[in-house]
């Protein structure tokens, strides 16, 4: 089958390479990378805030994994002394890592959207107080925080202002209306409303929105993920000096060594993360109530967790659709790895990406995967012959091109797997490690 996105993107024979890229000058400007890597590197001292949500709120996503896989390497090279405040519970406390971490717990957990923004606050005041005495210790010279949402960058803001040390940003996604909108002019908030949030929420989600962006031109440094969510960051005023494109990963290795949870595929669709509206979980049950009209005994698996998980439960009865959808609600990475491998295809109808980790891991797992066409997902995985993108929110389209790969039997599904499989192995954590190393020289002082 082909992959009728195919034609529309051009590949990008280089991470950094971005539209309106910066001339020769600016670069040298900004950092010549040839000549950082040939000074003796000395170890730096960094403090870093790193809240993550609750797992009843949701589970752990592709910005944790990343803090963590990196944190992991720079560790053991002794590239970084690095003291974190960690909100519980801890995830760093599960890994071999040998750095200070400090546990700071919030014990307001919030059941809907506002009541959760409310308990966040709540942890940025005690995380924002514990983190002047946590940083001022440890001599840190900068503040790092490895995810560009309001309570890892409101604390990391308040210690690098107070103690006066430049702050680092790791930026993973900033929610932008999709270039592929059926709204003509659809605004952030018309966008959120169009995915059925309520007034208020939209109204929260659109000012968070635009106070991370006014601090975020307040920063020394960013690391984004990819060039789309760069591009989306010049577009509304940070400016390009200091933004510096990376990249995300996959452990390749980690992933071949995991045994399937059953040596036949028990899951004809698959879909993995965070379960709320802007990653299309409603638009998902649709589709797979389509797809039951055709294949009646057809399975689809939900892993993830999320704010709307009763929400969504409420709507697969009232689909009736109780016996063709699973929903496996918290599980590690090997048992998450174990059920990928069991299933046909992954469907992903995110509408807001920055990278699509969930996307590489369902590929290193050997699925094909039939994605909505958002900017991010056609720039990491366009060139992907085992990803197949079509237009966001259409999902009769990405019902019809579901079930023609399934038609393809086996024999297709195999080779399909196999052509993803080779793709995703360009997606390495020691090779983004060393990236993010060479930002972290370019702009701390030395």
């Amino acid at each position: 089958m082909k992959n009728t996105s195919k034609s529309l993107n051009k590949p990008f024979e280089n991470l950094n390479e971005v539209k309106n890229e910066v001339s020769p000058e600016e670069q040298e400007e900004t950092c010549d990378a040839s000549k950082i890597q040939e000074k003796r590197r000395r170890v730096h001292k960094f403090f870093a805030v790193f809240f993550h949500p609750d797992s009843s709120v949701t589970a752990m996503g592709g910005a944790e994994k990343r803090f963590i896989e990196t944190l992991k390497r720079f560790c053991a090279k002794g590239e970084l002394e690095i003291t974190v405040l960690e909100s519980a519970p801890s995830l760093l406390a599960k890994t071999e890592i040998v750095c200070k971490k400090f546990v700071l717990p919030s014990k307001i957990r919030g059941k809907g959207w506002l009541s959760t923004y409310f308990g966040w606050i709540i942890w940025i005041v005690k995380a924002s107080v514990k983190s002047l005495t946590v940083a001022r210790n440890s001599r840190s010279e900068a503040v790092f925080v490895p995810n560009n949402t309001m309570p890892n960058l409101i604390s990391g803001f308040i210690t690098s202002s107070v103690l006066r040390l430049p702050l680092y940003v790791t930026v993973h996604h900033v929610d932008m209306p999709s270039p592929n909108s059926t709204r003509k002019n659809c605004s952030l908030y018309d966008c959120y409303q169009s995915i059925r949030y309520g007034r208020l929420v939209s109204l929260a989600k659109t000012l968070t929105f635009y106070v991370t962006l006014s601090l975020l031109k307040k920063t020394k440094g960013i690391v984004t993920v990819s060039n789309f969510t760069a591009q989306a960051l010049r577009d509304n005023g940070v400016s390009h000096v200091k933004i510096f494109v990376s990249g995300n990963a996959v452990d390749i290795d980690f992933i071949r060594n995991v045994r399937a949870y059953s040596e036949k595929k028990v899951f004809d669709g698959v879909f993995v993360g965070r379960i709320s509206k802007e990653k299309g979980v409603f638009d998902l049950l649709t589709v797979w109530k389509e797809v039951v009209r055709v294949r009646k005994n057809a399975k689809l698996l939900i892993i993830g967790n999320g704010l709307e998980s009763k929400s969504v439960k409420e709507k697969i009865a009232a689909l009736h659709l109780d016996n063709n959808i699973d929903v496996c609600r918290q599980c590690n990475d090997n048992e998450l790895y174990s059920l990928l491998k069991a299933s046909k295809i992954f469907l992903f109808p995110s509408l807001f990406e920055g990278w699509g980790i969930a996307v590489a891991e369902a590929i290193a797992c050997g699925l094909p995967v039939v994605a909505y066409d958002i900017p991010a997902l056609k720039e990491v995985f366009g060139q992907c012959q085992s990803v197949f993108l079509v237009p966001a929110k259409n999902r009769e389209s990405m019902t019809s091109v579901f079930l023609d790969i399934l038609g393809g039997g086996k024999t297709e599904l195999e080779r399909l797997g196999r052509d993803g499989r080779t793709y995703v192995e360009r997606f390495s954590w020691e090779t983004i490690s060393q990236q993010d190393m060479k930002f972290l020289d370019c702009f701390t002082k030395t």
